[in-house]
Formats: structure tokens, C-alpha cells, sequence
């Protein structure tokens, strides 16, 4: 049997998604005009370099990993590295060894990256954030192969980055980093570790709710398989296709779970079963254009359909797999022989046989490279020879397998075909004490053979009663009982048979007593948790109704503080004549309504950490409308998204707002001229949101330069936009003025 294991990209999109934080996901709009553009005017801040280091992971997330995205990524960890120095900050500076590591393994030079991510590691930890030091933990691991030298580094390494994220509450990262870590010990053939972290990380995966568990079922299934255990082996690999079938999985790890489980039923003799699932893995290789997995996936079937009798269906199927001969490896080519050679012969078509024959015979001739093949080439060789009578011509094939049989064994069917091949040949040329020991030895693994494969189908039918799966091959099972016991005297059947169910049953009685004392010492152990779960909900549904009526009363109260002060300050203009003075304090009124209205907003409304901006802009340009009497002289143009905001990023936008708002009501429209401020608010990607204040006004004057305005106002949109962690931009022509905001939106959760 083809022993075909199909290789997933999962693993390494696993790895990845573990190396990307939350707050530094590529931006649309990161084209390499823009970097060369930061490159040139970047200043040397530490905005600038978490700019930097967002735009390097853009060019480092594209799907297709080209060279210059990869020495743009160079590019600005050189960048940032010569910032940090320059105002010496260092955590940027470990940040830039962070973007040079993770730059070198996306360009497939991982242990170039390792000096680097050393000296990240060593930064971060000092500097950094939690999770910096984890990506930098988990970067080092990515720099050692997954060769016997560097393994043991890796996984310590990748158990130090999991150890991280579960003592931090990133429970699902810490799982993945275990699933990678058992899949490495799988590699080094140290099954019972990986099963050890593999069912670590099935606990922690289940314990956070997580679904998508069919690829970590089968590489448990594929552990257990290792560990020579066939029922789990076979268990965990029916729940990783129940699982992918009820999740619609469609990728690749779909053809691989499909392929172990036609595996499983392929080594207890199971073919029909073998040959569905060997036909569902090869349909979704074809959708997935996978020649390699399709060649194969044919090998299995055609094996599988020889052995249960149907020989042209078998030619039919290698047929298929010889049409793709200018793709074939050289194992696949000895394989697909093999398979003609063995299906014209038991046809009995020797004639058709013969050319694979001598094919067959050549390769052996000529190429020793893979010492397992030619074992089981010089077995199919022995087979054809003794069908057509030349026994002498097989005997030295048969003494040559023997010589290698201790170095390459085989499986328990390979050596019982051998003996049995043995013996045909000592028989026809007189060597009948050979014959004699030969057919002891045969009969000796035919048996363990039988035994062995009964074992494992009973252990099928087992597992597949308890999921109540499988009825029909239970009444095979029964079929097969009565007609070996038809085959034994009925004496002796009968004691026996009357033994072992008294037996069973007095077992049966004793584990439902005991079954019955666990259960009932169980349901009151349960009743205890019960009560105790629920006395602690209780207490706990009063601190949270306590914890939102006091942040109902802080809101209430800021809101009412702030109104008293724009009463002060309206009650203090009355008495002041300079227009400037009574100016600044009507901006400072509507600077203070604007934080008020957000806080008046929360305390009214259950969700107390979050603002919905499509109202707020509302509210607020209404109420800009109203103070500065426009009249129908200026019209409001108002297009906003339903986005919600914490109330630290809703304040300094609000005031952001205010003040553009002001500036166009104030200088835009001079004399009686009439116009539209237009508001939009929106999504700009997955991650980051978009305001924009635009007039059809005069626009400024024309030496009028931003970034060298004294203002207040001017001053106090830059700073509240550098708050935001966002880009401000102001752009004035003749028709009007354009102010744009353009910020990463946090997390209410987070917040929180």
C-alpha cells in the first residue's frame, strides 16, 4: 500500500497567524508609492516608526511573496532601526530586528534572520509589550529547522511563546502554538509527547468555545496511528471528517483527513470503506488542482480495488495515473508496475504481464536507491516467475529478498507473501525440509496476520456501535462469527461459548452497579457545583448591575459639570466687551458641548462604552447650526456609517469635528454667500475609519501654509489627530477646503 501522507499549508498559516499582533494589520492603501514617500519625509518619532513597521508587514502579508515587496520590508527595518537610534528608542529598535527576522523568513532565508531575532527578543522583553516579547520568542523558533540538531531549540522555544500567550489570556493563540508544537514531535517520532501538547491544545481549544477542530483531530489520529493505537487512531480521524464535513471545509487538510481515514479501513481490510473515502480525498484534490495528491490518491484506489477482486477497475485506475508518466516520481513509476504485473496475474494473463515483467526487471538491474521498492519489487518478480513455471529462474530472487528480509522486514502480509512464495519454490525444486520450515513460518504470519486484522475489525465495528454509525458492518461481523463457528466442533463451541457469556455478564452486572454508585455519587457532587455556580452568579450579577450604575453616575455627572461650565462661561461673556475674548469663549462652549453630548449619550443609553458616531455627528451639526444662527445660509451635508467608538476616541474626534466645523461656518462663507459643509464619517478597510469635512467656500488664502499656523485651532486638530494615532490632512483650492482624519479604530472589547 502506498503509504501517501498529504502535506498541509495549514501549519505554516498557523505560524503566521501567530506572528501577527492585533495592532498591526496591513493597511489598504500601503502601495510602495506611499513608502517611498515615508522613507523620504518620515521624521524620527516613534509614530513614524510604528508607521514604518505597519507598512513593512503590508509588504510582508501580500499572498505572493515577490522581491521587491520583500526588500521594501528590508527597506524599512533599516528605516526604523536608524530612527530608533537617532532619538534612542528602543523599542522601536527591537521592533526594526523583529521586521528584519520576519523579512527573512518570508524570503525563505529564516536562519539568516536568527542574530536578529535574538537581539529583538532581548529588547522587547526589556521594552516591549507582552506580546512583542511573545512574537519575538515565536520568530527565534522559526529560525531553527525541523532537523534532529534543531528540534529540541524549536519546540522549547515554541513552548516558552505558548507558555506566554495562555498565561496572558490568549488562550487560542497558545493553543495553536501547541497544535504546532505536537505536529514537531510527531516529526521526531516522539508520539507520546506530541499526544501529551496535542490534547493540551484540544482542552484549551474546547475550553474557549473554538470550532474548527477537524485539522488538530487529524493530527492526533495521525500521533495515534504512530503509536501503533488503530482504534484511536481511527476515532479521532472520523471525528476530524464529521467535524470538517459539518464546517464545510474545502482546502486541502479536507483531502488529507479524507486520505487517513480510507487509510484506516484500507489496514483491517475494510476496501469498500477505503474506496469512498479514498474518492472523496481525490474529488477535492481535483478541485484543488493538486497533481501530486491526485497521482497518489489513484495509487490507493487502484491497490484498494485489487484487493477486493475487481481487477479491470484496478488496470482502469493506472491507466489514469500513467497519463500523467512526464509527472511521475520513480517510486510511482515502480508502484504503477507493480500494479499491472499483480492484476494481469491473477487474470492470468500472463502475456500482458510480461512486458511489466521485464520493466519491472530492469529498474532492479539498474537502480538500488530505494531499498524498500526493491524488496517489493523482487517479490512481484518471484510471483510472475512461479506463475509461469520458471522456478528456478525465481529461486534466486527468493534467496536474495531473504538475505535483506531482516533490514527490510516489512509488514506482517509482506512477510507472510514472502514465505509463502518461499515454500512454493522449495516444493518445485525438491527442498522439501525447506518447504517444510517455510510453510511453518507462513502459516505461523498467516494467522498472526488473520488474528491481528480480526482484532482490528472488531475494534472497527466497536467504535462504530458506539457512534451509531455503522449497523450494517455490525451484521457483518455476525455473518462472520456464526460461519467461523460452523467450522469448529460444536461440543466444544457450545462449552465455550457458555463460559464466556457468563462470564461477560457477571462483568456486564458489575460494571452497571458500578456504573450506577458513579453516577449517583456524580448527581450530588453536581447539585453542590449547582448551588454554589449559582449563588456566585448571583453575586456576581449584582456587582456588574452596581458596576454600570455608577458609571451611569460618572457620566451623568461629567455631563453636568461640563454644562455648569458653559454656563459660567456664558454668564462671564456677558460682562466682557472685547469680541475677542467673548469669541474664545463661545469656541471653548462648543469645545465643552461636544464632550458633554458624548457623555449625556452614555448615560442614557445601556452599551455605557460605546458611542454611535452616526448620531453624535447629528447631534453635533445640529447643534453647530443652531449656535451660529445660519439660518438657510449654510446647509448641512451629513453622510455617516452606524460605527461605534470608546469614549477616548469618540472625545478628541468630537472635537476634531467641532472645530472644522466652526472654521467653515466662521471663514468660509463671508458676507451673505451660502454654501455646504459636507460630514462624512466611514470604514476605510477592515480596520481603520475616515472623517472628512469639506466647504464649497472661498478656501484659505493663498499663503496660507498649515503646518506653520499658529492657531489654536489649527494646533488642536493636529494634536487631537496625533491622539487618535492618525494622519491629519487639510487641502485648500478655490472651491473649498478639505479637512480629512484618518484613524485605526480600537477595540470596544479591548477597551473594556
Amino acid at each position: 500500500m502506498h503509504a501517501f501522507m498529504i502535506q498541509s499549508r495549514r501549519k505554516v498559516l498557523l505560524l503566521l497567524y501567530l506572528l501577527i499582533p492585533a495592532y498591526i494589520q496591513a493597511q489598504s492603501d500601503t502601495d510602495t508609492g506611499k513608502a517611498r514617500e515615508l522613507l523620504r519625509n518620515g521624521k524620527a518619532d516613534t509614530a513614524t516608526i510604528g508607521r514604518m513597521l505597519r507598512v513593512g508587514e503590508a509588504f510582508l502579508d501580500k499572498p505572493e511573496s515577490r522581491e521587491e515587496d520583500m526588500n521594501m520590508a528590508y527597506r524599512m527595518a533599516d528605516q526604523m532601526e536608524a530612527r530608533s537610534r537617532q532619538i534612542n528608542y528602543p523599542r522601536g529598535l527591537g521592533l526594526s530586528k523583529l521586521l528584519r527576522t520576519k523579512a527573512f523568513r518570508e524570503s525563505g532565508h529564516a536562519d539568516q534572520g536568527r542574530a536578529s531575532s535574538e537581539e529583538a527578543l532581548q529588547l522587547l522583553t526589556q521594552y516591549g509589550t507582552i506580546w512583542e516579547k511573545a512574537q519575538a520568542v515565536v520568530e527565534l523558533g522559526g529560525t531553527y529547522s525541523n532537523e534532529p540538531k534543531d528540534l529540541p531549540r524549536k519546540i522549547a522555544l515554541y513552548e516558552q511563546g505558548a507558555d506566554i500567550y495562555l498565561k496572558n489570556g490568549k488562550k487560542q493563540s497558545a493553543a495553536q502554538l501547541k497544535e504546532f508544537i505536537g505536529d514537531l514531535l510527531q516529526v521526531n517520532k516522539d508520539y507520546d509527547g506530541a499526544l501529551r501538547v496535542l490534547q493540551e491544545a484540544l482542552s484549551i481549544y474546547k475550553a474557549t468555545g473554538y470550532q474548527r477542530l477537524q485539522g488538530l483531530y487529524s493530527v492526533i489520529g495521525g500521533a495515534y496511528q504512530g503509536n501503533n493505537n488503530f482504534v484511536q487512531s481511527l476515532r479521532y480521524n472520523l471525528l476530524a471528517v464529521e467535524t470538517a464535513e459539518k464546517l464545510n471545509e474545502e482546502g486541502p487538510l479536507m483531502t488529507t483527513i479524507y486520505n487517513r481515514v480510507g487509510l484506516n479501513y484500507y489496514s483491517v481490510q475494510y476496501y469498500d470503506q477505503a474506496v469512498d473515502y479514498f474518492d472523496k480525498a481525490l474529488a477535492h484534490a481535483r478541485q484543488l488542482h493538486d497533481t501530486s495528491t491526485i497521482k497518489a490518491l489513484l495509487l490507493n484506489i487502484a491497490d484498494a480495488l485489487r484487493n477486493r477482486g475487481e481487477y479491470y477497475s484496478s488496470l482502469d485506475t493506472l491507466h489514469s495515473v500513467e497519463r500523467l508518466r512526464s509527472a511521475l516520481e520513480k517510486h510511482e513509476i515502480i508502484q504503477i508496475e507493480i500494479g499491472y504485473l499483480r492484476n494481469y496475474v491473477a487474470l492470468h494473463q500472463l502475456s500482458k504481464a510480461a512486458p511489466h515483467y521485464q520493466e519491472l526487471k530492469k529498474i532492479l538491474e539498474t537502480d538500488d536507491e530505494i531499498p524498500v521498492f526493491t524488496q517489493v519489487v523482487r517479490l512481484a518478480l518471484i510471483l510472475y516467475l512461479q506463475e509461469t513455471g520458471r522456478f528456478s529462474d525465481a529461486a534466486p530472487y527468493v534467496n536474495v529478498y531473504q538475505q535483506h528480509a531482516r533490514e527490510f522486514p516489512g509488514g506482517l502480509v509482506r512477510q507472510a507473501e514472502a514465505a509463502w512464495l518461499a515454500f512454493r519454490s522449495d516444493s518445485a525444486l525438491g527442498n522439501f525440509s525447506g518447504a517444510i520450515n517455510h510453510f511453518r513460518h507462513y502459516k505461523q504470519l498467516s494467522d498472526s496476520v488473520t488474528s491481528t486484522t480480526q482484532s482490528k475489525q472488531l475494534d472497527v465495528l466497536r467504535l462504530q456501535f458506539e457512534t451509531e454509525r455503522k449497523d450494517k458492518d455490525i451484521e457483518l461481523l455476525t455473518q462472520k462469527s456464526k460461519l467461523q463457528e460452523i467450522s469448529l466442533q460444536k461440543g466444544r463451541v457450545f462449552r465455550n461459548v457458555i463460559t464466556g457469556s457468563v462470564c461477560a455478564l457477571l462483568l456486564i452486572l458489575a460494571l452497571l452497579y458500578n456504573r450506577y454508585r458513579l453516577k449517583k455519587k456524580n448527581a450530588l457532587q453536581l447539585e453542590k457545583q449547582q448551588e454554589s455556580i449559582n449563588a456566585q452568579n448571583e453575586l456576581l450579577k449584582k456587582l456588574v448591575d452596581e458596576k454600570e450604575w455608577l458609571l451611569k453616575e460618572i457620566h451623568h455627572r461629567v455631563k453636568n459639570n461640563l454644562q455648569i461650565i458653559i454656563s459660567l462661561l456664558n454668564t462671564q461673556s456677558r460682562y466682557l466687551d472685547n469680541a475677542d475674548a467673548i469669541a474664545a469663549i463661545k469656541n471653548s462652549q462648543h469645545r465643552m458641548y461636544a464632550m458633554s453630548l458624548i457623555h449625556q449619550r452614555l448615560y442614557h443609553t445601556d452599551n455605557l462604552g460605546a458611542i454611535d458616531m452616526h448620531w453624535y455627528i447629528r447631534e453635533l451639526a445640529g447643534f453647530m447650526d443652531e449656535s451660529f444662527d445660519t439660518g438657510s445660509r449654510v446647509t448641512f451635508c451629513i453622510d455617516s456609517e452606524v460605527i461605534l467608538l470608546d469614549v477616548v476616541q469618540a472625545v478628541p474626534l468630537g472635537l476634531i469635528l467641532n472645530e472644522a466645523v466652526s472654521n467653515a461656518i466662521k471663514y468660509a462663507f463671508p458676507g451673505d454667500r451660502s454654501g455646504t459643509v459636507a460630514i462624512t464619517f466611514k470604514r476605510d478597510g477592515a480596520q481603520y475609519c475616515l472623517l472628512s469635512i469639506t466647504d464649497d467656500g472661498v478656501g484659505l488664502r493663498g499663503d496660507f501654509v498649515p503646518e506653520e499656523s499658529p492657531s489654536l485651532g489649527m494646533s488642536l486638530m493636529k494634536g487631537l489627530a496625533d491622539q487618535l494615532e492618525g494622519t491629519f490632512h487639510i487641502k485648500s483650492s478655490p472651491d473649498g477646503v478639505s479637512i480629512q482624519v484618518l484613524f485605526l479604530v480600537r477595540s470596544i472589547n479591548q477597551v473594556n
